[in-house]
């Protein structure tokens, strides 16, 4: 699936984005922050942060109208793994310690907001919640996350520990190979699930005489099965072309044709 990206016009001042918006940077002192444009209450998604220079950084969920400086360790609105020291806060509780996380390790994600359950793990092979019991597949070992009801969009915060920039991390959120293997039942990234339909196909008239229009192209279509904030059905395209008696062809017999399928 196309996965979503951090939002240029949701985050913080400081919060540098690259990479298609795929890639953030602290770039001062103290807590930067960006947010996903896809938010959503429902589903289940796996999705992955890779972190350049993992620092003092962290990566998670939060609520739509969480403000982004009070996401981090503590904050109520929020699940925040915390990379450098494995620690994984759910709301003001630290519930979780992950293996040591080091630059270039990744940071995998699962969750479930049917049952309001989240789980991580450190690098493909790493264990789930660090526990050989939990599953996300299975719905077993997972973290409660009560606030999700009213939707979650995923989250990167950088916290620097001194003046020089850092806490770079990648997310994959479903527009490349990931790591490690998505649980059975889940959602391969995270963003709005979409598909192509052909809704129309074209058939033009030929008339023995010169026609006054033709139409010559219809609407391609393109629909979004996860509602958002965002739009998510656009038509692009509607051509009626006139001919005018610059020159007539009259075809040997006329008739409907289906000239064109989109």
């Amino acid at each position: 699936m196309a996965g979503t990206a951090w939002n240029p016009a949701d985050k913080t001042a400081d919060c540098v984005l690259s990479n298609g918006n795929l890639s953030a940077r602290s770039n001062q002192f103290g807590n930067q922050c960006a947010r996903s444009v896809y938010g959503t209450a429902t589903g289940k998604y796996y999705w992955e942060y890779t972190f350049v220079d993992a620092g003092n950084s962290a990566c998670g969920i939060a609520t739509l109208a969480a403000p982004l400086i009070g996401i981090g360790v503590g904050g109520a609105a929020g699940v925040s793994y915390v990379v450098r020291s494995g620690t994984v806060y759910v709301g003001t509780s630290n519930l979780l310690a992950l293996p040591s996380f080091s630059a270039g390790n990744v940071a995998c994600m699962a969750l479930d907001l049917t049952a309001q359950l989240i789980w991580f793990r450190n690098g493909a092979a790493g264990q789930w919640n660090n526990s050989g019991t939990a599953n996300p597949a299975t719905g077993t070992g997972g973290l409660a996350v009560s606030f999700v009801g009213a939707g979650v969009a995923a989250y990167g915060l950088y916290a620097s520990n001194n003046a020089t920039p850092n806490g770079m991390v990648t997310a994959n959120f479903g527009d490349s190979a990931f790591a490690g293997v998505p649980p059975n039942g889940f959602t391969a990234g995270f963003g709005p699930a979409t598909d192509a339909r052909v809704t129309q196909a074209l058939a033009e008239h030929w008339l023995t005489t010169n026609p006054a229009a033709q139409i010559t192209q219809v609407v391609a279509e393109h629909w979004a099965s996860v509602a958002s904030g965002n739009l998510q059905a656009v038509v692009t395209q509607v051509l009626l072309e006139h001919w005018t008696n610059v020159a007539v062809v009259v075809p040997a017999a006329g008739g409907p044709m289906v000239t064109m399928i989109h």
